[in-house]
């Protein structure tokens, strides 16, 4: 009897260190790039939502500097994410989705972000070229959109990046579309710039799908190891 009660609290202790790991495995790996490590910022993950905190002089130019939240995307995707609110302290700050090669702050990449203001408050940009130029549309779908709440979506197909807007992720306004070459493994995520100050926005929802399949959370894939474990447990009984 003793023994029994000892097995069945053994295992659901082993359940629950199982639960942790498999989730914290789902989460967001983070990291400042370029000149934001010389002031950190930060990301905290709660049941889906993204609170992220980021410096660095700008996500533009030659090289960038911004806190990013990403995982490992390979071939095309579809990025999706809510912004739940976002705290920008100028025209040019920016937050949203982007894909990059590396984590090199010279590294090729293509964004669909909201801005401050700037670029008619939301924008794609991109740098074509490592350590190349930077570039961008502008007023491709203008709106207050830092004042409130908004959908974002980042596509890729092959090596065209595409960027769309939307109040309540129906009816997406198109941000145009760009070109730029990666190799088929990249990394996507969410990036926060301040330029030169803190900056603070909050998502959740956000989500990556190849070819229909979510690859990001691992929502199907939790449940699939623990229904196996408890089943496992259960027998033992």
């Amino acid at each position: 009897m003793l023994k029994n009660i000892f097995f069945n609290v053994l295992s659901i202790i082993i359940l629950i260190l199982f639960v942790v790991h498999v989730a914290y495995a789902a989460d967001l790996e983070s990291v400042d790039i370029g000149d934001a490590k010389d002031n950190p910022g930060s990301t905290k993950i709660k049941s889906g939502t993204y609170t992220i905190a980021g410096s660095g002089h700008d996500i533009w130019e030659n090289a960038d500097g911004f806190r990013f939240a990403y995982t490992k995307a390979s071939g095309d995707f579809e990025a999706v994410v809510h912004q739940v609110s976002i705290e920008l302290p100028s025209e040019w700050a920016k937050g949203g989705l982007h894909a990059r090669q590396s984590v090199e702050p010279e590294a090729v990449n293509a964004q669909a972000i909201v801005t401050g203001g700037g670029g008619g408050g939301a924008q794609i940009s991109w740098r074509a070229t490592h350590g190349g130029a930077s570039s961008e549309f502008m007023d491709a779908a203008p709106g207050p959109w830092k004042d409130g709440e908004c959908w974002l979506k980042l596509t890729r197909k092959g090596d065209e990046f595409h960027g769309y807007i939307s109040e309540e992720g129906k009816d997406w306004k198109d941000m145009k579309a760009t070109t730029v070459e990666m190799d088929k493994a990249i990394l996507v995520g969410l990036a926060v710039c301040g330029l030169g100050n803190m900056a603070t926005a909050v998502y959740d929802n956000f989500t990556v799908t190849h070819n229909g399949k979510k690859i990001f959370p691992l929502s199907v894939r939790l449940k699939s190891k623990l229904s196996t474990t408890w089943g496992r447990i259960k027998l033992r009984k």
